[in-house]
């Protein structure tokens, strides 16, 4: 974590009270226990909190922060489920507790499902909008609706999902219907949701919990450094704990793409954004900073994901 980084530990809790730790962390005002109004030097913006039935609440983040700051949960008194959906713009930063090196570039899998209990670190980029919706379940309700949940993953927003929370994006949030609105797409979103949920379930319900954790474990590993070659099959069979044949296999069927093409289409994600960043003089630097030595194969595999040249979209650096 890079030194002078404003830490803030927090817990999830389906009351408002826990957002206190987020007020005093960034100096923040809490309105009627639902509104976090950011007006200080640290973040600028707003959050509201709703619980939206017994059992489930929702968070919405509409946050430009300005310092780097790192949140960390720590245990809930609930049992809880946490799903995140990302709007925000970029490539931001997620490390495991434990782990100090902040990576240059990793996937912004936009959509998480995980236990609250999970600890993890969080650090937004500064000088971004920051748009996020969280729901926060607990456990109990979500296994009566899909049995127990075995897998916890980080994937993308499915695009019935990311059409919703456009929408509300769009509305002002000081808007009389404002919180109605947010409660009604919390439920819309959650029910995408659970459908993703029980159909990963169901998909490897031959499958131990062991070897599931391991190939998610790995998907994990590949978008945390998207600077990296492709680390080969078998340090990744490796990885899992399983032979290069059997992860292959329960890989391709789990994250309906075999390892090296999820990779490869992460990486080109992010030479998608630095191309338009207008950080770069050229498109062989772009290439030279993913990895690639040859800009012309790097441009004929960009044409190929994306049906068109890297200079169709390049920003050259003033």
């Amino acid at each position: 974590m890079k030194e002078g980084t404003l830490h803030i530990k927090h817990r999830f809790e389906l009351t408002p009270d826990w957002q206190q730790d987020i007020v005093d962390g960034l100096g923040s005002k809490l309105i009627d226990n639902k509104y976090l109004i950011h007006d200080g030097d640290a973040a600028t913006g707003f959050s509201l909190f709703s619980e939206v039935m017994p059992g489930l609440s929702v968070m919405l983040m509409d946050v430009v922060f300005h310092i780097d700051v790192a949140f960390t949960p720590v245990a809930s008194s609930d049992a809880l489920y946490l799903m995140y959906y990302d709007l925000n713009e970029g490539f931001s930063t997620r490390i495991m507790e434990g782990d100090g090196q902040k990576v240059r570039y990793s996937s912004n899998l936009d959509m998480g499902f995980i236990d609250s209990d999970l600890q993890h670190t969080f650090i937004p980029k500064p000088g971004e909008r920051y748009y996020s919706l969280r729901i926060f379940a607990r456990k109990e309700l979500i296994n009566s609706l899909v049995g127990e949940v075995t897998l916890f993953f980080n994937t993308h927003i499915d695009s019935a999902s990311r059409l919703i929370l456009n929408e509300l994006k769009d509305r002002p949030f000081n808007s009389p219907s404002y919180e109605l609105l947010l409660r009604g797409v919390a439920l819309r979103v959650l029910t995408n949701t659970l459908k993703r949920v029980r159909e990963l379930e169901t998909s490897v319900h031959k499958v131990s919990t062991t070897d599931a954790t391991g190939v998610l474990l790995t998907a994990e590993y590949l978008t945390s450094d998207l600077l990296m070659d492709f680390p080969g099959l078998e340090a990744l069979a490796e990885m899992a704990g399983m032979s290069v044949s059997k992860y292959k296999s329960l890989f391709s069927k789990m994250m309906k793409s075999s390892p090296q093409k999820f990779f490869t289409k992460e990486k080109l994600a992010l030479a998608h954004s630095l191309l338009q960043r207008g950080t770069f003089t050229s498109i062989k630097d772009v290439a030279l900073e993913l990895g690639y030595s040859k800009p012309g194969h790097f441009a004929s595999v960009y044409k190929k994901a994306f049906g068109y040249l890297p200079g169709d979209v390049f920003v050259r650096k003033s």
